[in-house]
């Protein structure tokens, strides 16, 4: 999996300890979402840290074809079916959209989380929480199930989603949605600029 350690269990822990974290078995995946994001990955492709990170806190992985939400209060409860509503590994990928990760980095106002400005091949700005760019690791990859993490990537599908994808893993995120944002304003003059990535 393509996601810094300590990056990875600070997303499990902040889902646990908040509205709670989903982890489901489809076939030989795993998937796990917190709020507003969702990795989808190869059981086999986790080490040993990232599955101790996940059975610390749920106590188990579910077995194939099940799902629970674990949340510290009411540790776990069994879940129906998963509906991510997220795009993950197996969902169709023809119509994706690469973007390219800028170094403009905003501060979000009032609460000065940092959002990084991504842009697209047209020009169009999407704008995401930073933690996400900064999980993305290439060296935390296990080679024998991945060699290439790609992306950002965007699907018309999914419009309001960005995901990073290797040969075992995918990493979505939900994008802000910029009609909300007090910067609103600083994004629409950023539309007409190539920015370098």
């Amino acid at each position: 999996m393509f996601i810094h350690l300590k990056d990875f269990k600070r997303l499990l822990k902040q889902a646990y300890t908040g509205v709670g974290l989903c982890v489901a078995r489809r076939g030989d995946d795993v998937l796990l979402g917190g709020p507003g994001w969702v990795i989808a990955t190869e059981k086999e492709s986790m080490d040993k840290k990232q599955l101790a990170a996940v059975i610390e806190l749920t106590g188990e992985l579910p077995g194939k074809g099940e799902a629970f939400k674990a949340t510290k209060e009411e540790n776990q409860y069994e879940i129906g079916e998963v509906r991510w509503g997220m795009i993950d590994r197996t969902e169709n990928r023809e119509e994706e959209e690469k973007l390219t990760v800028t170094p403009i980095v905003l501060e979000r106002y009032p609460n000065g989380k940092a959002m990084r400005v991504l842009q697209a091949a047209d020009g169009r700005v999407e704008v995401l929480n930073d933690r996400f760019v900064k999980a993305i690791d290439s060296t935390s990859m296990n080679l024998d199930y991945e060699y290439e993490v790609q992306g950002p990537f965007v699907n018309p599908e999914f419009p309001k989603q960005v995901y990073w994808k290797s040969e075992a893993t995918t990493l979505t995120a939900i994008l802000y949605d910029q009609d909300e944002l007090k910067e609103k304003d600083i994004l629409e003059y950023l539309r007409d600029i190539k920015i370098e990535g």
